[in-house]
């Protein structure tokens, strides 16, 4: 089973175990670099033990009913439960082993941790990420130990499990609904995210504030967390109950592990434990403990239980952070006067995001400049919001009237916090959306970094570091100074289409945006899928969107794109639209955003100057099928830079390509976007001889209930000797384009086949 992880991550890490071990060759440390090697093969079996399933016999069948227990469960973005569970395989052979499973249930009961059910539907393996800066179903869950998914034909509870586990996450629920009970749901919601790290309630709007505003972090489980957790412990017991050193280590050690248990167990929540564990049977055995040991010690131990959280993103920035934060206690006086107090502070919050910045862009996509003077002002009161949020979360379980008083006291540090981080994104760039860097580029900005806190002003290190500065610049800018490649995105929207065109200066042109048929406009693909791709490249503005026509699966992409992404213009088709509804829908958005409306049709050509050009073949004036639907105003739209020609023609018909044959319409390019996600009724034989591509791509769900792409389409492409490549079978499709003429494409994944089974169960649904 294919993981998902790219090639380049895994050649980065085998180059720096690589550097490692030469370093402790080098330093003659031989025991050491040993030690590195066996560790770093017992992480690859690790690994591969952790990627296979724990039993691969449910593999291909449509139709399972087991027995399970319900370990964690929440709300999909859709409102849907999501359950997560162990099932009991029940073979003579595999009896005591389990399979964890991922459910969504979309019926109107709804279950709770601990509840033993029976479940039955059709299991499905977990899909891996097909569209770039997409979300990775397969990393995300194979870390929690999920083997696969499904969405249950049936759940039925046949009893209860009440283990020490459960009983917490039973209280846990009880202060849950205590926080619903004396506060507003946003408040409500990010007190259940502070003390739990349960994130499910918290609405878009206040992710994006605090994302934009730098202190996401406050909303995880986390070494902050953890650290005044066990100085509230501390205070208690040191300070009002008079207990030894040795007794409050011992007695604060035990909390911890309850807490950790409270909390789920997330990554930066069970570094910050043991990294405190360690810390603390260092006082019970009078040894001193080192920083950089203890997070070494806590990277270990998580490692060993589960090798994937290197992926991790909660797990890379916890330990990165802690790393930043030692970095910047090497250069920091121990001076005990206030402002060096506060200049030592600043410092600490400069290094920890100094540290992070790089992998927050490259797992989000954006760095927040104004985050380092904001943590400045929330950090400080984190503390007393806590105390607040645990005295109403168990107050409010012993005496109601406690959870009402206290309440007020973390409502009004979140109101600050909200007006603090309101005022700090309007600074005009205190936000940036740069998009993914490179790991090279990663690479040598950490490097750098190193150079500058170890190595002074050294002449002879001067030079290094300007070299290394120069060699960040070329990887981070190279191909915009240089290379000038652009990149053409076939995404993976399931069943429709969407494609984006990015240049190599960072501009980006979207034709179509898919759409999915159920889902609500603001969760559907263009939010989904198209935007986070567009966030991925670090595109802030488009030039411009073609609507190919007004189908549901190219148009509701499209609309959500506009709502939330400055956008230049709109082009549709001259060809009038049929559905007046979707028509009416559309203008409205583009209204209130004032959206330029153009309409196109043949000959008319959009010049994007050394970027390329799209030129419209497609529709004709004044042709009209009188009766049709609205495939017959598809565009057909070319797109030509440095002589690489892609040929886009929507949902035309044959009908269509026959009306462009007859005006000798030069329609050759090497790349063909096939018509109607490959349905028979188009990309007849003529079309493709006149055509001539040498790669065609097919943009459609997989297992789709149209049956596309066609057996008859496939055939004919097969004998014009086209590769194909669809985006069902092998994700997003890339093209990336030199000014030269030269192209080079890549799949983003081979996705498995999805059992017919889903197809029925969402059929129903």
């Amino acid at each position: 089973m294919r993981l998902g992880i790219s090639k380049e991550i895994c050649l980065a890490f085998f180059v720096f175990s690589l550097l490692l071990i030469s370093h402790f060759v080098m330093k003659k440390n031989i025991k050491m670099a040993g030690t590195f090697i066996v560790m770093v093969i017992l992480g690859f079996f690790l690994a591969g033990d952790a990627v296979k399933p724990s039993y691969s016999g449910l593999e291909g069948q449509d139709f399972v009913k087991y027995e399970g227990i319900i370990f964690e469960e929440g709300k999909t973005s859709s409102g849907n439960q999501k359950l997560f569970m162990r099932l009991q395989l029940p073979f003579q052979e595999e009896q005591n082993k389990t399979v964890g499973l991922y459910a969504i249930w979309t019926g109107e009961n709804s279950f709770q941790i601990g509840d033993e059910i029976l479940i039955t539907g059709a299991v499905l393996p977990l899909e891996g990420k097909t569209v770039p800066g997409g979300y990775d179903e397969r990393l995300y869950l194979k870390t929690k130990s999920i083997d696969y998914k499904m969405y249950p034909e049936m759940i039925e509870k046949i009893g209860e499990n009440k283990n020490l586990f459960m009983k917490l996450q039973e209280i846990k629920q009880r202060v849950f609904a205590v926080f619903d009970t004396v506060l507003p749901q946003r408040e409500s919601g990010i007190l259940k995210a502070m003390v739990t790290g349960e994130r499910d309630d918290i609405d878009q709007e206040t992710r994006d504030l605090y994302i934009k505003a730098g202190i996401n972090h406050i909303l995880c489980v986390s070494g902050l967390h953890v650290s005044i957790f066990v100085l509230l412990i501390h205070f208690l017991m040191e300070k009002c109950l008079k207990q030894s050193k040795r007794t409050v280590s011992l007695v604060t050690i035990a909390c911890c592990l309850f807490f950790l248990i409270f909390t789920g167990f997330s990554p930066s929540s069970v570094r910050a434990v043991i990294m405190i564990t360690v810390a603390l049977l260092g006082r019970v055995f009078f040894r001193r403990s080192d920083m950089l040991n203890n997070v070494a010690i806590a990277a270990l131990f998580l490692l060993l239980y589960q090798p994937l959280y290197l992926w991790n993103a909660g797990f890379q920035l916890s330990f990165i952070t802690v790393v930043g934060i030692w970095m910047g206690l090497q250069v920091v006086s121990n001076e005990t006067d206030i402002m060096s107090k506060m200049k030592k502070t600043f410092i600490l919050s400069l290094y920890a995001s100094l540290f992070s910045y790089p992998l927050v862009a490259y797992h989000f996509f954006h760095i927040s400049l104004i985050g380092v003077f904001l943590n400045l002002l929330v950090l400080p009161l984190c503390a007393p919001l806590l105390f607040f949020a645990f005295l109403t979360g168990i107050g409010g379980l012993i005496f109601p009237p406690i959870a009402a008083i206290s309440a007020g006291g973390a409502y009004g540090i979140l109101k600050f916090y909200q007006i603090v981080c309101t005022i700090g994104v309007s600074v005009p760039g205190g936000y940036l959306l740069i998009g993914a860097p490179s790991l090279l580029t990663i690479a040598i900005y950490y490097i750098i970094l190193y150079m500058c806190s170890f190595y002074g002003r050294k002449l002879c290190n001067e030079k290094a570091i300007l070299c290394a500065m120069i060699a960040l610049g070329f990887s981070a800018f190279g191909n915009r100074m240089i290379f000038h490649k652009n990149t053409v995105a076939f995404l993976d929207v399931g069943q429709g289409d969407s494609t984006v065109i990015s240049t190599y200066d960072g501009r980006a042109v979207v034709i179509d945006g898919g759409g999915w048929f159920g889902t609500e406009i603001g969760k559907n693909s263009g939010m989904k899928v198209v935007k986070p791709y567009l966030e991925y490249l670090g595109v802030k503005e488009l030039d411009g969107i073609f609507l190919t026509h007004f189908d549901s699966d190219h148009m509701i992409g499209v609309v959500e794109l506009c709502q939330s992404l400055p956008t230049k213009a709109v082009y549709l088709s001259e060809y009038p639209c049929s559905d007046m509804e979707k028509w009416h829908l559309l203008k409205e958005v583009l209204e209130k955003q004032g959206i330029m409306l153009y309409t196109v049709k043949e000959n008319d050509i959009s010049n994007w100057g050394n970027r390329g050009e799209i030129s419209c073949y497609y529709p004709p004036d004044g042709v009209k099928f009188i009766g049709e639907n609205d495939n017959h105003g598809s565009l057909v739209l070319k797109y030509d830079y440095g002589g690489t020609k892609i040929l886009f023609t929507g949902d035309a018909a044959v009908e269509d390509e026959r009306i462009l044959l007859t005006k000798g319409v030069d329609v050759s390019a090497q790349i063909l976007k096939l018509g109607h996600h490959g349905s028979k009724n188009s990309s007849c034989e003529a079309f493709l001889e006149a055509v001539a591509p040498q790669v065609g791509i097919i943009s459609c769900g997989n297992e789709n209930r149209y049956g596309h792409p066609h057996e008859d389409t496939l055939n004919r492409v097969n004998e014009q000797r086209i590769t194909v490549y669809r985006t069902d079978k092998q994700g997003t499709i890339l093209a990336e384009i030199s000014p030269k003429g030269s192209y080079e494409l890549d799949a983003v994944a081979e996705r498995e086949a999805v059992y017919e089974g889903i197809k029925k169960t969402m059929e129903k649904r």
